[in-house]
């Protein structure tokens, strides 16, 4: 609607910006309400005299130059030979607006993150008590200057009170940041501020926004309807006391809402200076201690990507707090150890076969045997304690096999003390549903034991394993290398003159040299450029289909015919090339965009699909690969069926291990990559270093059915003592150590 300059104000001597409005470039918007708007803006903020507040100097109209009908024609305004612009002389103000930091995937230190909301507060405070409400409090609105203070501008919305111009049953403000009723079209005050806060509060704990959706109408009903999920799930280093801050700075009601940003501000400095509790363990029913399987209940909804681009797995359940750019690190303040509440399956008898839990996508099932020795002086002597660490253990065991589907296992090993303290120790945030839980056991390896098997959201998983590598500026080596990427985008004509639509090199080359910046491997699909030679799969299929219309307009005073360029819809998807999932899709078409030749179009068009994808959306969604193997061990002794049901569910590498009918039958899980040599490695290898024997080989495969037969010479009291009653493998060979944090 207008430009902003860098002005100076001689009789001052001070650098200004000058905001201006040009009513004849509002095309066919409402100009005198927009100039209305623009005139206010003046008058709140200009009423205004806080160092957190954008000062306003002057306002003023003036004539500008005429502008020729031509000119008028190609900008779509109405001609006119007299032209008025209105312009705000205001604070020159030097930073950067809070919304680079987020698309940067920049973060903030928590003591930074209450920085940032009390100078915001007190800021609204002073200007709710001159009777002025701002209305549009996002970060895009929010200037970080160059010494860290924070800035409020733009109250070009912003309601006075007493102000005929914002009446009841009006809708302003941008949608991921209003408030109720700024949705519903009732009376704002204040209240309405420190809602929209509670957002800005939400995005710096989390990076994810509270409310999205692809439409206003989405995002209306959410923000009417929906309570947000806890911070504390989708950041692992934040204390549950912020959750509390947050569900009353986001009450729909403003009545429920903190009423001033000072009462807001005081709460949240309380919320982090909270010594950390440590949950209770929630009471759990206990299975049988036979490994039959049990029944499954289905598990609560993980809210993933239609809750939004951004998804409780965006790497939601992160330590998301990372560092300001430019300032010294602060130390993370250690977290107590707590076990969050999980859903618990009820026990119950189950058939023969494994019971097939029903898992949403991004989730897995996964067993594990956790393991403590009830001699540590950890204990003293509490045999109680010794079992609560076991069931913590298996928890901590499932996260440690979801981590280890993402990352090699010496990057897991060299890393496992900041994995420990920043994840494992978290283990209860990720696990959406226990399926299976064995009663605590002490075997006769004198260890205390107990068998788990649960749904894992691996995207929550995934999404902490990023964000802590950016906080803790840790290059995990990744198991499947970097994402890789197939890009196909369609263009075709508007106007009917070419209804087959057709490749578009130029574009896609311009979305490969975007993606490529990553570091990543992309290539053409599905026809022209496939994957090149011995290439795996993509792990992403980027899809754009694009229309583009002619305009041409003749200019009277040269005879010149103008020819441009106008995009007129886009399809725009990015496809988990594994699962088949649609994990982006938009329709929405950048608007005010048209070029002077067709290939200025299309490579500005790559441009834009390029800009809509970001490295770590990218890796918030790669996925892994997992593959079912049917194992059948021959020569067992008597009862070593579930002796080995028990040493499979303790290795790292087999994500889930279940007894099938047949004594000597395992269903298992593994990660994707050649089966037999899988099982050489992660299942015989283990085995017989712990039996000190080659008791255990392959025997043969068939497609994913394994056979492992165990040696004559070793179906003896000694060997069957060795296997029943030795520790097992996985903890035998385990890297270090098992301790809680």
């Amino acid at each position: 609607m207008g430009i902003v300059y860098e002005g100076f104000d001689p009789v001052i001597e001070r650098t200004v910006a000058i905001k201006t409005i040009l009513p004849s470039q509002l095309g066919g918007q409402d100009v005198i309400g927009v100039m209305a708007r623009f005139r206010r803006e003046a008058q709140a903020a200009g009423r205004l005299n806080h160092p957190g507040i954008v000062a306003i100097y002057d306002y003023g109209e003036e004539l500008a130059q005429d502008i020729s009908d031509e000119e008028a024609t190609m900008m779509a305004a109405p001609a006119s030979s007299a032209q008025r612009v209105a312009y705000i002389a205001m604070e020159f103000v030097q930073g950067r607006e809070l919304r680079d930091y987020f698309e940067k995937g920049e973060r903030f230190a928590l003591p930074e993150v209450v920085r940032i909301m009390r100078e915001m507060l007190d800021a609204l405070d002073h200007a709710h008590s001159q009777g002025v409400v701002h209305r549009d409090m996002k970060p895009a609105n929010l200037i970080l200057l160059q010494n860290g203070r924070v800035k409020i501008a733009d109250f070009g919305i912003a309601r006075i009170e007493a102000s005929e111009l914002t009446q009841t049953g009006t809708v302003l403000g941008t949608p991921s940041y209003m408030s109720p009723e700024q949705f519903t079209g009732q009376p704002v005050d204040g209240r309405s501020d420190l809602f929209s806060c509670g957002i800005i509060l939400y995005q710096l704990l989390t990076g994810e926004k509270p409310f999205t959706g692809e439409s206003t109408t989405t995002i209306m009903y959410k923000v009417l309807r929906e309570e947000p999920v806890p911070p504390s799930q989708l950041n692992v280093s934040i204390a549950p006391s912020l959750d509390a801050v947050i569900r009353k700075a986001l009450a729909k009601a403003p009545a429920q809402r903190f009423q001033t940003g000072h009462e807001f501000a005081q709460a949240l400095q309380e919320a982090v200076e909270a010594p950390a509790v440590a949950q209770p363990v929630a009471a759990m029913p206990v299975a049988p201690p036979s490994p039959a399987p049990v029944t499954a209940v289905k598990p609560r909804a993980a809210g993933l990507w239609a809750a939004g681009a951004a998804a409780v797995v965006a790497l939601g359940a992160i330590g998301y707090i990372a560092f300001a750019p430019g300032r010294p690190a602060a130390p993370a303040a250690a977290q107590a150890p707590a076990t969050a509440p999980v859903n618990v399956a009820p026990a119950v008898a189950a058939a023969p076969a494994p019971a097939a839990a029903p898992v949403e996508p991004g989730t897995m099932v996964i067993s594990a045997l956790g393991l403590v020795d009830p001699q540590d002086a950890r204990f003293k002597g509490d045999a109680a304690a010794a079992q609560a660490e076991a069931r913590n253990d298996a928890k901590r065991q499932l996260v440690e096999k979801a981590l280890a589907l993402y990352v090699d296992k010496s990057s897991l090993d060299s890393n496992r003390d900041v994995l420990q303290a920043k994840l494992l120790a978290n283990s209860g945030a990720f696990i959406k549903t226990v399926i299976q839980e064995g009663a605590p056991s002490t075997g006769k390896d004198g260890l205390v034991e107990m068998q788990t098997r649960a749904v894992v959201s691996m995207r929550d998983v995934q999404k902490s394993l990023n964000q802590l590598s950016r906080e803790e500026r840790i290059d995990f080596i990744r198991n499947k290398g970097d994402p890789k990427i197939s890009i196909r985008i369609d263009v075709g004509s508007a106007d009917g003159a070419n209804l087959a639509r057709e490749r578009s090199q130029l574009a896609e080359n311009v979305v490969k040299d975007r993606i490529k910046s990553f570091g990543f491997r992309v290539w053409s699909g599905e026809g022209d450029n496939p994957a090149p030679a011995n290439a795996q799969p993509a792990d992403f299929a980027i899809k754009g289909e694009v229309k583009v219309k002619q305009l041409s307009t003749k200019l009277p005073a040269s005879g010149l015919t103008i020819t441009k360029t106008m995009l007129t819809s886009w399809t725009l998807k990015a496809i988990d090339v594994a699962t088949g999932e649609e994990v982006y899709l938009s329709t929405r078409l950048p608007t005010g965009q048209s070029w002077a030749t067709e290939d200025q179009a299309l490579a500005d068009i790559g441009k834009l699909v390029g800009d809509e994808f970001s490295r770590n959306f990218f890796l918030q969604h790669f996925n892994y690969r997992t593959q079912k193997t049917n194992l059948v061990v021959t020569g067992l002794p008597d009862q070593g069926s579930a002796a080995l049901l028990r040493e499979l569910r303790g290795m790292r590498t087999v994500l889930d291990a279940q007894l099938v009918a047949e004594p000597g039958k395992y269903q298992l899980q593994f990660s994707e990559g050649n089966l037999p040599d899988l099982v050489q490695e992660s299942v015989v290898r283990p085995l017989n270093a712990k039996l000190g024997m080659e008791c255990f080989s392959l025997a043969g495969t068939s497609g994913q059915d394994v056979t492992l037969a165990y040696a004559a010479n070793c179906a003896n009291a000694q060997m069957r003592a060795k296997l029943e009653s030795g520790p097992p493998a996985g903890w035998k060979f385990t890297p270090a150590k098992r301790t809680s944090t």
